[in-house]
């Protein structure tokens, strides 16, 4: 074979790969999306039995009972029959008053479907010790230490971008740099709080007035909350930036409503979008929703 007819071979090869490789890219972007539906229905069917089991209350999005008067032991620390290797919490140890009276739907779902402990998990420093995650879902340290770790409570999807804040909602304003390129969050409407001020208390699924289009879980880049009002959902007018992240093929998220419907929305910059396409963020127990 002469050098001109490899240069020829060599050349077509480049067209190939040029035209397959955008394909390629396609086909895995969309498996991504398709991953993601099925981890939200994953996600349902544990939703839907934790309603069964507990006189047909949602899950809350989020807990806080830190100013509580009595706010008991709500996450345990490891069991002294599993102990941790390393992680997050100094000593193993929640302090009083601190992270073990704060968690999310995704604690409560992860501990209530009765998860795998997952051990061996690098913490934030040198010389810490941690706990197994048996009470508590995956954090940025899981992925941190254990890259190719899966679970239905995260997107195969990316979080596009970081807040940049102090940790992920609800243990702080928004996600730390290096959560960025790491499985993606699913964020619970945080109108469902319960423990705090802000917070509508324990809701019940008959309460719900339109399931169909009440909002419970969306794709976020903050965490694994996201604000019932335009601090979660956006107003550019006041320079406010959605918390949803657009991280599917097209641009697109996903939503989970309370009956069990997934569905993928391009892109919008404020709630009132939101509200425009029929979904319900606010007022959720009520025929009419606040304007």
């Amino acid at each position: 074979m002469t050098l001109t007819e490899i240069m020829a071979v060599i050349g077509i090869i480049v067209v190939l790969l040029a035209i397959l490789l955008p394909g390629l890219a396609t086909v895995r972007r969309t498996g991504e999306q398709t991953t993601s539906e099925n981890n939200l229905r994953q996600v349902f069917t544990f939703i839907k039995s934790y309603m069964t089991d507990n006189r047909e209350f949602v899950p809350p999005s989020s807990f806080d009972y830190r100013e509580s008067s009595y706010p008991g032991n709500v996450r345990t620390n490891s069991p002294r029959s599993s102990p941790p290797n390393s992680g997050p919490v100094a000593n193993g140890l929640f302090p009083e008053g601190d992270p073990q009276h704060v968690g999310s739907w995704a604690d409560v779902i992860w501990t209530y479907s009765d998860q795998d402990a997952i051990l061996d998990v690098a913490g934030p420093g040198p010389g810490s010790t941690g706990y197994n995650y048996r009470y508590d879902s995956p954090d940025l340290w899981v992925y941190e230490s254990i890259p190719e770790f899966k679970t239905a409570f995260r997107s195969t999807g990316i979080n596009t971008r970081a807040v940049e804040g102090t940790g992920a909602t609800p243990f702080g304003n928004g996600t730390v740099a290096i959560e960025k390129g790491q499985p993606g969050y699913f964020a619970a409407n945080d109108w469902f709080a319960v423990g705090d001020s802000a917070g509508n208390g324990w809701i019940s699924g008959p309460q719900i007035r339109f399931p169909a289009r009440a909002v419970y879980l969306v794709d976020s880049y903050a965490g694994e909350t996201i604000a019932p009002n335009e601090n979660g959902w956006g107003n550019p007018g006041a320079n406010i930036p959605t918390q949803v992240d657009f991280r599917y093929i097209g641009d697109n998220a996903l939503f989970l409503t309370l009956d069990g419907g997934i569905k993928a929305e391009p892109i919008f910059s404020d709630i009132a979008e939101v509200k425009d396409r029929g979904y319900r963020i606010q007022d959720l127990d009520q025929r009419a929703s606040t304007p």
